[in-house]
């Protein structure tokens, strides 16, 4: 089992490399194998240098850094939450009363390769994780898409061309480098089919769900329980990847109030003896938990407890 910490728009603006170097030399100590970093827009045209000191670092602690490459095209989730720099420069490429770029257009195809082709061939990682694909099922009226189809597309046009799109991505970033391994989780939200044949794209090595254990809330408002229950969309996973790849499972343990802790707690303990994903994430002190020690703390003794004997 591969166990990463999720660990999202971590010191990119306000650089303190001796935090870093104590917080991945506890990583280590807890028993991850990797870090995951993201990496936006944002990053390529401000923190270059950074996200590269950031992965020597991580190196020289024994942790292997795993790429988030977030919000391109408004295509994928990851941090920060921000319209991609492509949608806004190009409005004319983006799905009609969309805001994801339109994957029939070849000019964002080639961005999008382009960009992922950077990162690998820029930064000495170790691999990359496809974040929730966005829009991957919803229907487009781009001219484009009417070219391809000769009409406006279906829901499951949608998801032929998302594929494809996925597979052009893949296929570049194993040309660049064949060792990076590659993780893909989709929303829980979209179909079966989809999710099915993205894990047997070629190239794939985990895919799978990010799931919770609580509910959250993201400020003082109510809670709500934002996706099925980790265990849940395990048991699909493991379905919808067999035979195919490995299979992945994130535990969202952030935006987490206090009056959840308890149930968190319950649930983080009831589930991890039976979740044996080959590639196991959740968040390094996730983010926005109101009691954000006592999260990590919960999350760190169950790891240790349930995970890291058997890894």
């Amino acid at each position: 089992m591969l166990l990463s910490a999720y660990t999202l728009s971590y010191g990119n603006w306000t650089v303190i490399p001796s935090h870093w170097d104590k917080v991945f030399a506890d990583m280590k100590e807890i028993g991850f194998d990797a870090v995951d970093l993201s990496f936006s827009e944002s990053e390529e045209m401000y923190a270059m240098r950074t996200i590269e000191q950031q992965i020597a670092m991580a190196h020289k602690h024994g942790l292997k850094v795993l790429i988030v490459p977030s919000r391109f095209a408004g295509r994928f989730a990851g941090a920060p939450f921000m319209a991609g720099g492509l949608t806004v420069a190009h409005p004319e490429w983006n799905i009609p009363g969309c805001a994801c770029s339109c994957v029939d257009v070849p000019e964002v195809v080639e961005a999008t390769k382009n960009f992922f082709k950077m990162i690998v061939t820029t930064f000495d990682c170790d691999g990359i994780i496809i974040d929730e694909p966005k829009c991957a099922e919803t229907p487009s009226s781009h001219p484009a898409t009417i070219a391809r189809y000769g009409r406006p597309g279906t829901a499951e046009d949608a998801g032929n061309s998302m594929i494809e799109y996925l597979g052009e991505i893949i296929r570049t970033v194993k040309e660049c480098r064949p060792e990076l391994s590659v993780t893909l989780f989709n929303m829980p939200w979209v179909s079966s089919d989809f999710t099915s044949r993205s894990a047997a794209l070629p190239g794939i090595d985990y895919a799978g769900f990010d799931g919770t254990l609580c509910s959250h809330s993201y400020f003082h408002g109510e809670t709500f329980r934002s996706k099925p229950p980790v265990g849940e969309l395990w048991e699909r996973a493991k379905k919808e990847t067999a035979g195919k790849c490995g299979t992945f499972t994130l535990i969202e343990n952030m935006l987490i109030p206090s009056s959840e802790n308890a149930t968190y707690e319950k649930e983080l303990n009831e589930t991890l003896p039976d979740l044996r994903p080959d590639h196991l994430a959740c968040y390094y002190y996730g983010h926005n938990n109101e009691d954000a020690e006592l999260i990590q703390k919960i999350t760190v003794d169950a790891l240790k407890k349930y995970i890291i004997p058997i890894k």
